[in-house]
């Protein structure tokens, strides 16, 4: 309770008759007066400060125009509250010239009511309105000054104020603050100075204390709101579903994400049962009855839309008796994870056909077939000698695809231990073997689905697994190891060797039913030896690629001379490992044939002793089947096709010279 007592002290006639004199002596000669509060002296003393016309009739600062209409937006849920409570005070004095007004925290009013004709005279003789500022500076002390100062109600009576032409006014004002007891506006009432008395500041105190019961009720209102926003946004910002459900399995709440996963709207899911929107038993629902909860868990679920496959976490709600009050149910679908998954991997191809540099008619048949592949959805089966560029293929078929936004995920099937081959393809189940991993893990090509999977060195898979990879390419279905649910993969199989995998069927290593399978487009790779005026072009692409931004590299004219020549057994790999290595030692700026790669220039100092080797016919036979085999790397069918002779009497020939592949 305010006790406004002490804020106010009556004048008798006497003081009254006094303080007129004392009034005069103060404004002429600065002498205190006697019979006057202190906080009021004080204000007169600023006043006198600051050089306030004690004469001054009007206000000289109005705020008005847009300015004004922009304050009273900022004021408006104040007023909004602050308003019908001016309005009751009103009714109850209407009619003895009392106004009610309400200033802001700069002294600026906001809001007046009165009559009419009482208001125009308060206009006419102090410009009093609405943007009129009362602060001490502009028209001396006033209770709405005094209330600002000194943050407590206040009653200034007429003899007062500072400035003569308000003595004839007394004013009551109370401070309405914030709930930290900051001010944040002054509600007034003002009359002539005859009609006051105590109540009049009783019933300001009174509209106050209603006042910021209800600004703090509103403020806390807001607070809520804002929070219940905030909290709203949040959980449809996340990419994860989220549910809850009450004890009796009734929807309490669920967010966008789960709106679209469960293809339902999520303000009419609130209040239904669980059951009512979705075409399944949810599993959430043996969390309510066995009040245990689970983390990250994979479940396969049927339902008449398909097959849903979710990772999903349950916590249980327990009140304070620990009684089960509900359940929060979070879930997302395993193809968003894997998706994820594979970004945060690198699990996206990164190159595509203009990455394929050369323009021989070798390498440009073969991009040709690389763009009729990637606009079907058929196996594609690369063929070529190692280094050749055979993921570069894969990926730009990958990326010219309309699986392109899709992963894409590489296996070397050469280096998977063969006893891990088939949970590294398939995945496993949780304890499948000793050592799997707590709650089973998808394999690669549940990995790669909705893109691409990458078979490179297929033909170094074991014959066992080739048959349940067969079997796999067929249903587009695969079944995790220790496990029995099929789960559908759609994938699109891009399969690479550098075998020559008819002789490998030939033999009996290679399955001719998934040769078959495989094979449905091949395109064969050509060897760099081939691709005849791409060397060069290869070298400058290496030459920018490995050179600092701010320098220049280029080849001498007898290193260009060399690399032409090499016949590139280890194909354009071999071709970016020997540039790397030059442009490392070159020295300014310039590659010297000292720069490359030993094998490279004694194949060079070979390839000139030749032209000055003289011998018999045996020997020039022999040298040249050496070096054919060589180049060919024993591949026997490859040198006799360059020797132009059959493979019978290749055989022949090296069992004479003695020669061993």
């Amino acid at each position: 309770m305010v006790d406004i007592s002490v804020n106010i002290a009556p004048i008798t006639r006497k003081e009254k008759i006094t303080l007129d004199d004392e009034w005069f002596s103060f404004i002429q000669t600065g002498k205190e007066p006697h019979y006057i509060r202190s906080n009021i002296l004080a204000s007169w003393k600023r006043c006198r400060a600051w050089g306030i016309d004690p004469y001054l009739r009007k206000t000289n600062k109005v705020m008005e125009g847009e300015k004004l209409q922009q304050r009273l937006r900022e004021k408006y849920p104040l007023l909004q509250v602050v308003k019908p409570y001016m309005q009751n005070i009103y009714n109850i004095v209407e009619g003895s010239g009392f106004i009610i007004f309400l200033s802001d925290n700069d002294a600026t009013v906001l809001h007046v009511v009165g009559e009419e004709k009482v208001l125009e005279e308060y206009k006419s003789d102090s410009n009093f309105q609405v943007g009129a500022n009362w602060s001490e500076d502009c028209v001396g002390t006033t209770a709405v000054n005094m209330v600002l100062k000194e943050e407590r109600p206040i009653q200034i009576s007429g003899k007062e104020h500072y400035c003569y032409e308000q003595r004839k006014w007394t004013c009551s004002g109370v401070p309405i603050k914030d709930a930290s007891g900051k001010p944040l506006a002054v509600l007034s009432m003002a009359g002539r100075s005859e009609q006051f008395h105590l109540h009049t500041l009783g019933m300001l105190v009174a509209a106050e204390m209603a006042i910021e019961n209800q600004l703090q009720v509103m403020e806390a209102s807001e607070k809520m709101m804002l929070t219940a926003r905030y909290h709203r946004a949040v959980m449809d910002a996340v990419t994860e579903g989220i549910l809850s459900i009450d004890r009796n399995g009734i929807i309490t709440y669920m967010n966008k994400s789960a709106s679209k996963i469960l293809l339902y709207d999520a303000k009419k899911a609130i209040g239904k049962h669980v059951t009512e929107i979705v075409d399944f038993r949810p599993v959430i629902l043996d969390v309510l009855n066995a009040g245990k909860g689970y983390k990250n868990k994979e479940f396969i679920i049927n339902s008449k839309r398909g097959r849903l496959h979710f990772v999903k976490s349950a916590i249980p709600i327990v009140d304070e008796n620990g009684e089960i009050d509900g359940v929060v149910d979070v879930f997302r679908e395993i193809k968003e994870i894997k998706s994820l998954v594979n970004q945060m991997v690198g699990a996206q191809a990164q190159f595509d056909l203009t990455d394929i540099v050369g323009e021989s008619k070798e390498i440009l048949e073969a991009k040709r077939q690389a763009v009729t592949a990637a606009h079907c959805f058929s196996n594609v089966l690369l063929m070529g000698e190692s280094g050749t560029g055979k993921e570069l293929f894969a990926q730009a078929i990958h990326n010219e695809s309309s699986r392109a936004c899709g992963p894409f995920i590489a296996v070397n099937c050469g280096a998977v231990p063969r006893d891990l081959i088939e949970a590294e393809f398939f995945g496993y189940e949780e304890g499948a073997f000793t050592g799997a991993r707590q709650g089973g893990r998808p394999g690669k090509f549940e990995m790669a689905a909705g893109g691409t999977i990458f078979l490179d060195e297929i033909g170094e898979m074991p014959i066992d697994m080739q048959v349940k990879l067969l079997r796999v390419l067929q249903e587009k279905r695969v079944t995790r190891v220790g496990g029995n649910k099929t789960i559908p993969v759609d994938v699109r199989v891009i399969a690479a060797t550098n075998k020559q995998l008819r002789r490998e069927m030939e033999e009996g290593t290679f399955r001719k039913d998934l040769f078959w399978r495989l094979n449905v487009i091949t395109i064969n790779i050509p060897p760099l030896h081939q691709r005849k005026g791409d060397v060069l072009l290869l070298a400058g692409y290496f030459l920018r690629k490995y050179v600092k931004e701010d320098g220049v590299c280029r080849l001498d004219e007898k290193t260009s001379e060399i690399l032409e020549n090499y016949s590139w057994p280890g194909n354009v790999r071999e071709l970016e490992n020997a540039l790397e290595r030059a442009v490392i030692f070159a020295e300014n700026q310039v590659i010297l044939p000292e720069h490359l790669p030993k094998n490279i220039l004694n194949n060079h100092k070979k390839r000139i002793s030749m032209y000055y080797h003289f011998g018999t016919l045996k020997q020039v036979e022999e040298e040249a089947i050496r070096e054919v085999l060589e180049f060919c790397r024993g591949n026997i069918s490859q040198a006799a096709n360059l020797l132009g002779i059959a493979r019978n009497t290749l055989y022949c020939k090296m069992r004479n010279y003695g020669i061993k592949c």
